[in-house]
């Protein structure tokens, strides 16, 4: 059975919908009692849709140097993505 923690590394699959059979029931049974997980799958979904309306535009340098760096230093931060999902599921 699948838990919360797994559901970030098979997202990408499940939504491209290259996710292989058994696993995806699972991941579909583990969603079916995790509101916590659907919202964080609608959360994703959404993110691609809303970022195909996006238009490229030029950033300064420098505030693409304090982006990334930002980036990565929350990335590597212990239970970065548990609070992550906490918030966006309220």
């Amino acid at each position: 059975m699948l838990k919360c923690r797994d559901i970030g590394q098979l997202l990408y699959d499940y939504v491209e919908g290259v996710l292989d059979p058994p696993i995806r029931q699972q991941l579909e049974q583990h969603l079916a009692d995790c509101p916590g997980c659907i919202a964080f799958v609608n959360t994703y979904r959404q993110t691609i849709t809303l970022s195909k309306e996006l238009r490229e535009e030029e950033i300064p340098q420098e505030l693409q140097q304090k982006l990334q760096s930002f980036i990565k230093e929350k990335l590597h931060e212990p239970g970065f993505w548990s609070r992550l999902r906490t918030r966006l599921t309220g």
